[in-house]
C-alpha cells in the first residue's frame, strides 16, 4: 500500500499530496506536446475554450489551481475526451477490487424461502 505525504502550500489553507505537482507537470506536457501535433497555438486553443492565454500556458506547466472544467474542455478540443473516462475507472481500479474481495462473505448462507404474506 502506498503511504502519501502531505505538506504546506504558500497558503496554509492549500494543502497537496506528495506527487500532485509532478503528475500535473507531467499531463500539462502532454497537452503541451498534443496541441503541437494539431498545429496550435497557444491563442488558438485558448480562444476555442474561451480562456485567456495564461489560463492555457498554466495549465502546460501543470499549474494546481487549473480549473478541472477547462481541463476536460482542453482535453475534448484536442480529441482526447476519451481520456476522462480513464481517470478512476473502477474496472481497472485493482487495489479497490482487492478490497471489495476481502469484503465477501468466506461462504454464503442459503436464505429461508421469502414469504408474500403482509
Amino acid at each position: 500500500m502506498s503511504v502519501f505525504w502531505v505538506f504546506m502550500k504558500k497558503s496554509s489553507s492549500q494543502f497537496l499530496m506528495f506527487g500532485v505537482t509532478e503528475l500535473l507537470q507531467h499531463v500539462g506536457q502532454n497537452i503541451r506536446t498534443a496541441r503541437i501535433r494539431r498545429n496550435l497555438t497557444i491563442l488558438e486553443l485558448a480562444n476555442r475554450i474561451h480562456v485567456d492565454e495564461r489560463t492555457i500556458s498554466r495549465l502546460e506547466k501543470g499549474d494546481t489551481s487549473i480549473n478541472f472544467k477547462n481541463l476536460v474542455t482542453v482535453l475534448m478540443v484536442l480529441g482526447l475526451e476519451d481520456s476522462v473516462f480513464d481517470l478512476a475507472n473502477p474496472n481497472t481500479d485493482e487495489l479497490g477490487k482487492a478490497l471489495e474481495l476481502q469484503k465477501q462473505p468466506k461462504r454464503v448462507r442459503k436464505m429461508d424461502k421469502l414469504s408474500d404474506d403482509f
